[in-house]
């Protein structure tokens, strides 16, 4: 599972960089191309992040994706994927900035999916060359500068089977 913390940076900024090591060499079909600062140029790749609570879906292309770690070439192992997440400025999926912590797409759980693609500018991926990773993230916060999830486990109602209670409203 990845865990994303969204936070308040001391440096002013609004947004953040949030670092994704993935092993999925064996299933990127596409050769591997780089810059000279190990900046990956070739294949490109589309995330998707969809809201367990809400099943409302965000699209867009990591912000970078790195190859190679302190002059290394990592890529017969794993990829460096880079988002930026924010909280209060919107999204721009070509960028990379993705809007988190808000009505639509709330603190918690989330099914994320990494695709491989022929173009930066696609987000559709049933164009996709094919699907690089499924997995779970977690979104939550650090600090207290925005409400964050709550979760209560109730232990003395048991008798009640009748009512209904919700953990986490919008």
């Amino acid at each position: 599972m990845y865990q994303i913390e969204l936070y308040q940076p001391d440096s002013g900024l609004t947004w953040f960089f949030s670092i994704v090591p993935i092993n999925i060499k064996e299933q990127v079909e596409t050769p591997v191309t780089m810059s000279g600062a190990g900046l990956v140029t070739d294949p490109f790749f589309l995330m998707e992040f969809k809201s367990q609570y809400t099943k409302k879906i965000k699209r867009f292309n990591p912000s970078l994706v790195y190859g190679e770690q302190s002059g290394v070439d990592i890529t017969d192992r794993y990829f460096w994927f880079f988002i930026r997440a924010t909280w209060d400025l919107d999204d721009d999926p070509s960028l990379g900035f993705v809007k988190f912590g808000t009505v639509d797409f709330p603190y918690g759980f989330y099914d994320y999916k990494i695709y491989e693609m022929s173009s930066a500018g696609d987000y559709d991926p049933s164009n996709a060359i094919g699907t690089l990773f499924d997995g779970t993230m977690n979104l939550s916060q650090k600090g207290t500068f925005k409400e964050s999830v709550s979760y209560t486990e109730y232990t003395n109602n048991d008798a009640d089977t009748e009512s209904i209670y919700i953990t986490n409203p919008l």
